[in-house]
């Protein structure tokens, strides 16, 4: 049948936070706190938890403070109303509405997968920013449904309403495991900005806008009867 979907994740695909960790460390060494490991997998795992609902925003938050060093009262509040702020910082990749929007025109329907304790509402009034607020057609939030990825329900949870099989969708991400998690399923898997430990995928673009010249989503495999 061909490729009928495309399923994205949504931090550091559509969009990234380039300011948060400069923030974070400044905040840290002004206060006189060591700055963090640049990749915590202590930090990474609690995360994951409140991604998936297991524990709150807040609590999170807080954690992540007293596990960066941060002793005082006053300190720990001002460092979760930082992490609070950087949380909505977000940049869109260069190329993001405009591809959107063709993938739309070429009749591809479009889901997120993503991992996240920010709500759906909260990332639509980022994605209303840049007027790709009403391209999708699915939305899988780790929060809402208690799974993250690798999980096969949940990017099963971004296909089911578009009564869509995972061999006929393509899922681009930029974490390993997802990407593995996303081919498991029979999805074909697409990389872009990928983390330094991704090397493995069926196809990959450097730029966004690059993937309208993939050959399962160029025009002429644009689904037959769509607009």
């Amino acid at each position: 049948m061909g490729i009928l979907a495309v399923l994205f994740d949504a931090g550091d695909i559509l969009y990234n936070k380039p300011r948060r960790k400069a923030a974070i460390e400044k905040f840290l060494k002004d206060r006189g706190y060591p700055v963090p490991l640049a990749n915590d997998p202590i930090a990474k795992e609690m995360r994951l938890l409140a991604h998936a609902g297991k524990i709150g925003v807040d609590a999170f938050m807080e954690w992540l403070m007293q596990h960066y060093g941060v002793i005082k009262k006053q300190d720990i509040a001002d460092g979760i109303k930082l992490l609070c702020a950087q949380q909505s910082d977000v940049s869109f990749f260069e190329g993001v509405p405009e591809t959107l929007h063709e993938l739309k025109r070429r009749g591809f329907k479009l889901g997120i997968v993503t991992n996240t304790f920010n709500p759906p509402s909260e990332k639509m009034v980022w994605f209303k920013s840049v007027g790709i607020d009403q391209v999708w057609d699915s939305y899988a939030d780790s929060c809402e449904l208690g799974i993250v990825k690798p999980a096969p329900e949940i990017y099963m949870a971004a296909l089911d309403p578009l009564n869509i099989k995972p061999q006929d969708a393509i899922f681009v991400g930029h974490a390993q495991k997802e990407l593995d998690g996303a081919k498991a399923i029979g999805m074909t898997t697409v990389r872009f900005n990928s983390d330094l430990d991704c090397i493995n995928s069926d196809l990959q673009v450097n730029a966004f806008s690059d993937l309208l010249e993939l050959g399962p989503l160029s025009s002429e495999a644009a689904p037959i009867g769509e607009s």
